[in-house]
């Protein structure tokens, strides 16, 4: 019996290691068609293995997580009746007499992450169109000025950029993928939670 558990447990600690090693692949997409719009935030650990799913649109807001390509949990959000709060108010004048302690915790926290983070992909199609044409070609070349400009410091960026001359409208399908070490956000976060503890 304990040499199973012992087992179990190796391979606990083999897969958090593996997890902690391995760079957690982070996807953002934004979908904007008409009045629908909807926020895809998805995520793999393992190189794929396990992943998980969050969804936010207009019509439903849901969490699925897989694992090996099987759904084993999948959720709904429901907005939550605000009930009375029996908990302590919110210290403000503490928080603002620490404003700068904050910041400066929530910005090396911010510049850790940045540093460790690498953009795999970049690429999406944005439709652009205002109710005067003339209008609508200048925002589509500063657009497409921008586009060059991202492609220039990234070489992964693929955005195209299509004008409307027909109708106002302002729709986008756009997707960023982030790869992460997670094992390098470990102290940056612990820094953070040390040196903001007593503010909150």
């Amino acid at each position: 019996m304990m040499l199973i558990l012992a087992i179990v447990l190796a391979i606990i600690l083999a897969l958090i290691a593996a997890m902690l090693l391995i760079p957690v692949d982070i996807a953002f997409r934004l979908f904007k068609e008409e009045p629908l719009t909807q926020l895809c935030i998805s995520f793999g650990f393992l190189m794929g293995i396990a992943s998980g799913r969050i969804d936010f649109s207009t019509d439903k807001r849901e969490f699925r997580l897989r694992v090996l390509g099987v759904t084993l949990l999948r959720r709904e959000f429901e907005k939550r009746k605000e009930k009375p709060r029996e908990e302590k108010p919110t210290d403000w004048k503490k928080i603002v007499v620490n404003a700068n302690e904050l910041y400066a915790a929530g910005k090396d926290l911010i510049v850790a992450l940045t540093k460790n983070i690498s953009i795999k992909r970049l690429g999406g199609k944005v439709t652009v169109g205002l109710s005067d044409p003339s209008r609508t070609g200048m925002l589509t070349g500063f657009l497409y000025a921008g586009s060059g400009i991202a492609k220039a410091f990234l070489p992964e960026t693929s955005l195209e950029i299509e004008p409307s001359f027909e109708k106002e409208q302002m729709d986008a399908d756009i997707e960023l993928r982030l790869s992460l070490p997670l094992f390098k956000t470990i102290i940056p976060f612990i820094r953070f939670f040390s040196r903001t503890r007593k503010i909150f």
